[in-house]
């Protein structure tokens, strides 16, 4: 959807002419001696909480927003930035416009809402309303694809009812572990430590889905995949059972 990419800004820009983080109006205080030095509201690391393009929900995973004082704008997912570019918030109309290589974003500017410690971003796009709510964040988050990088014990794999969640059935796993590289190579060892199976890995960028699939294209796994602490949850849906496998990090 090209109006939902361009929300997002999921293209690595390497090179930016930055617009100026002024407003007309600030420009215009400036010449009359009515000018404040206090930087723009904007300013800070923020989180997207949402994002509702029409009536659809598409938020995407660990999505952030980092204005910083100069006027200069970046974002990404996770521990990959992928935009650079510039913004301009005019405190008088409450309108933000962003800018990549010295354009300006071709859908105009987003009207902004802020409050204590969140704000919403609204323009219509192709004739479809986008509205993206953010909140103030100190870290960037990290996404799915981050945690999941580093070596993985099996643990455990149980059956469980899928009305109630009660364990149904407890699997005897094959003591092994699974390597998962940041350049999405991953790599399964058995109880010996000699490697059993190697392919690539991929998390997509609006669900937690983890799709295996090994060297030869033969074998292709998917799983819903969670974190808690050092321990990573698969969960597979089936018609009479839900299955969980548990990994646990190697330290």
């Amino acid at each position: 959807m090209k109006c939902f990419s361009s929300v997002l800004n999921f293209v690595l820009i390497l090179s930016i002419v930055p617009l100026s983080a002024q407003s007309y109006s600030d420009i215009a205080n400036q010449k009359t001696g009515n000018y404040s030095l206090e930087p723009s509201p904007l300013v800070g690391l923020w989180e997207v909480t949402e994002v509702i393009v029409g009536e659809e929900t598409l938020t995407p995973t660990a999505k952030w927003f980092e204005f910083l004082p100069d006027g200069t704008l970046s974002s990404g997912n996770g521990w990959l930035q992928n935009f650079y570019g510039s913004y301009n918030y005019d405190q008088d109309t409450k309108e933000l416009i962003q800018a990549t290589e010295g354009k300006a974003d071709e859908y105009g500017a987003f009207k902004i809402n802020l409050s204590n410690d969140g704000m919403t971003w609204q323009r219509v796009e192709d004739g479809t309303g986008v509205k993206v709510t953010l909140k103030r964040a100190t870290y960037k988050p990290l996404a799915p694809w981050d945690k999941i990088v580093g070596r993985w014990s099996i643990e455990k794999a149980e059956g469980l009812d899928p009305e109630t969640g009660v364990v149904k059935s407890e699997y005897s796993m094959r003591p092994g572990a699974y390597l998962f590289r940041w350049d999405r190579e991953y790599r399964k060892f058995d109880e010996n430590n000699e490697r059993t199976e190697m392919g690539i890995w991929h998390i997509g960028s609006h669900s937690p889905s983890l799709s295996i699939m090994t060297q030869d294209g033969k074998t292709n796994v998917k799983w819903e995949v969670s974190f808690a602490n050092d321990q990573m949850i698969w969960t597979q849906k089936g018609g009479a059972e839900t299955m969980k496998v548990y990994l646990k990090k190697d330290l």
